[in-house]
């Protein structure tokens, strides 16, 4: 199921901007937003901002690339298959558990999906 995903992301959405008002978004008890299509980069960035963190390009590449994967397939990436994609459609740099540590410390898979909008992870703890 993934591997014809991890090779047709090579177009990633861009989203409208919008304004927000963080009293009408709606979050599960895990911090994510609980209806994926409310989503646009504000609230990424509001909710990165809650966590005390600053969303950064190589963080948009990644929580894009997350997405775009949700979306075709209505599941997110474990993360072998996170790095698979991100190596064919990012760049073989970013293509490692290190450096998706150093982007999102607590957790590459479920921050990347919380700043994308995204429900938490089945796999993720």
């Amino acid at each position: 199921m993934f591997q014809s995903v991890v090779k047709s992301c090579q177009s990633i959405p861009q989203y409208n901007d919008m304004e927000i008002n963080p009293e009408n978004i709606k979050l599960d008890n895990n911090g994510h937003l609980l209806d994926y299509h409310m989503w646009n980069k504000e609230i990424a960035n509001w909710l990165a901002q809650e966590d005390g963190f600053h969303l950064n390009n190589n963080h948009w590449k990644v929580i894009n690339l997350v997405r775009k994967i949700y979306i075709e397939t209505k599941t997110s990436p474990p993360m072998r298959l996170l790095i698979k994609a991100i190596r064919i459609n990012l760049s073989e740099e970013m293509a490692s558990s290190r450096i998706l540590y150093q982007l999102f410390p607590d957790g590459p898979v479920r921050l990347a999906c919380k700043y994308a909008g995204l429900p938490k992870p089945k796999h993720c703890m």
